[in-house]
């Protein structure tokens, strides 16, 4: 978790902080949205996410979800927690990076496949 926060703070230009916002927004996201199998996947191939995901799902215990459909709801989620438009793409970007790195093409293709939208940040 530690690299892919480093990854996205340097490549975004944003503080850790916002970085370690932006990776539970997504996770979260994810674990709502993706293939349950894929995201465990994911998150079993970084270190420390595991907590953060549980956390991230105790904060969104009870409420109705994202607003929007697809990759526009976790965008509004991003920007929501303070990223712009643009530190959204490049943070999704990278994140799928790493997640290809972590993962392989295979469960990030599913991960990607199943949220409309969510390809045009390949």
């Amino acid at each position: 978790m530690e690299e892919l926060v480093n990854r996205l703070s340097a490549a975004a230009d944003i503080d850790r902080s916002k970085a370690e916002t932006a990776v539970k927004t997504i996770l979260v996201f994810l674990d709502k949205e993706a293939p349950a199998d894929a995201v465990k996947e994911l998150v079993d191939a970084m270190p420390g996410a595991e907590p953060v995901l549980a956390e991230g799902r105790k904060e969104h215990e009870g409420d109705a979800g994202y607003v929007g459909f697809g990759a526009m709801a976790a965008y509004h989620a991003l920007t929501a927690a303070g990223l712009s438009g643009g530190e959204v793409q490049i943070v999704t970007k990278e994140l799928l990076a790493f997640s290809r790195d972590a993962v392989g093409d295979e469960t990030t293709g599913r991960i990607v496949g199943s949220v409309p939208g969510l390809e045009a940040f390949v």
